[in-house]
């Protein structure tokens, strides 16, 4: 369940990440190589908007084999609801995913081996590949609900022991290192994630006295401490709170009935202000919907609904909270959304979709003078029809890779063209 996608940090994240084909080290075409791949970078600029990518889910769609309790694998899906990607395959329970802010990689829980109910933190790429395992807990001790850092380097993550015992802990990104516990709240914290700008590390917490009954959402300073509650209906569930990339709003889920909005007193979304005031109630129904995810640009929100809580799809709804659509149907549980933002040149005009759904460009985005959106358009559709060239009408091509979903950017002096494609061949990249 992802918390943010601050666009702040991204741009050395994404620029390190961007494609050009260089020659092997030390030769001299590697040296020419390496100017045009600097070049290429200039004439893009950095990377600090966003488009909308991928939506990561966890599901138990997958039929284990005989003798096997079923159990969560990690997939992705694009946000029309096309392409559906199986991530993972293994035996143990694969959850919570959480995009990287580059767009890149997916930290989420695994089922610690050899145990039956506690987790750790793992890592993979966007396609599912490079896994790596983060966290290793002594017996009797889970590691999950991990939520990156706004520059990537470091990711946050709920420790907790026996009972209801938590606390929040940090390590770094790439090999675990440096596991330290950053917060020890007054209440059994879940699902903490820092504010866009790193000042404050939001959370839910169980304030029940027995069991898991009654949540409520609290926000520590960045050295743990100066604990406030920001939403705490009595008697209530309200948990999964979740940044907007600004940080002016959260999103949660909550059985509240306030203002006589919610009679049947079942799990709905909602909005607040980033201190807790201006609260407002996004669905209304008699559904179980949980688990909201901002998209990349702040428009929309995804979550998970269905009769219970073993019975859900993926929806997408605006911000404001008109529904869009539904992206998985599935009998059983899909769960815990998370958007990919995938690093975007800065342009100036948005020029819409040349695919409505499925395959093709999305997202046409334009810079420079005379590069108005026909033109853009224009140039989208030549370099699909060509066949995808490293050049066209004089424009370079940069390709980059996220997952099933490649953003392709055309540079030409100081035009520029940008957009997500999807390809109609889904083998091409994994």
């Amino acid at each position: 369940m992802h918390r943010s996608h601050p666009r702040r940090g991204l741009a050395r994240a994404a620029l390190a990440a961007t494609l050009v084909l260089l020659a092997a080290p030390g030769s001299a075409s590697a040296g020419r190589a390496t100017a045009a791949g600097d070049a290429r970078t200039a004439a893009i600029g950095p990377l600090t908007d966003t488009f909308n990518g991928r939506i990561a889910f966890g599901s138990q769609r997958v039929d284990p084999p005989a003798g096997v309790a079923r159990s969560d694998d990690i997939f992705t899906i694009d946000p029309d609801g096309t392409d559906l990607r199986r991530l993972t395959t293994s035996p143990q329970a694969d959850r919570q995913p959480d995009w990287s802010p580059s767009g890149t990689d997916i930290a989420y829980s695994i089922r610690k081996p050899g145990s039956t109910i506690n987790y750790e933190v793992a890592r993979m790429s966007a396609s599912g590949r490079a896994y790596e395992q983060l966290t290793s807990s002594p017996d009797g001790v889970a590691s999950s609900q991990p939520s990156w850092y706004p520059h990537g380097d470091e990711i946050l993550y709920r420790r907790s022991g026996p009972g209801l015992q938590s606390s929040i802990w940090a390590m770094g990104s790439l090999l675990g290192n440096g596991q330290r516990l950053l917060s020890q709240p007054s209440h059994p914290p879940l699902y903490p994630s820092w504010s866009p700008d790193m000042t404050r590390i939001l959370f839910a917490a169980i304030v029940s006295p027995k069991g898991d009954t009654d949540r409520g959402i609290f926000t520590v300073d960045a050295q743990g401490s100066d604990e406030k509650t920001i939403f705490d209906t009595p008697g209530t569930f309200d948990s999964g709170p979740a940044w907007s990339p600004d940080g002016t709003r959260i999103a949660f889920e909550s059985n509240a009935n306030v203002g006589g909005g919610n009679p049947e007193g079942d799990l709905e979304i909602w909005t607040m202000a980033a201190d807790g005031t201006d609260v407002r109630q996004l669905t209304h129904n008699a559904l179980h919907d949980e688990g909201a995810a901002w998209s990349p640009d702040g428009r929309f929100i995804a979550y998970s609904s269905g009769v219970d809580n073993a019975h859900e799809d993926i929806e997408v709804m605006t911000a404001d909270g008109v529904h869009v659509r539904r992206l998985t149907s599935y009998p059983g549980l899909d769960e815990s959304p998370d958007w990919q933002a995938i690093p975007a040149p800065v342009t100036a005009r948005r020029c819409g979709d040349l695919a409505t759904r499925g395959p093709g460009a999305h997202d046409v985005r334009a810079r420079g003078r005379g590069m108005a959106c026909p033109a853009a358009r224009a140039l989208a559709r030549r370099w699909i029809k060509a066949g995808h060239p490293r050049r066209v009408g004089g424009f370079r091509v940069a390709v980059d890779f996220f997952g099933g979903t490649q953003r392709i950017v055309l540079t030409r002096a100081k035009q520029l063209v940008a957009f997500l494609y999807e390809p109609a061949d889904t083998k091409k990249e994994g």
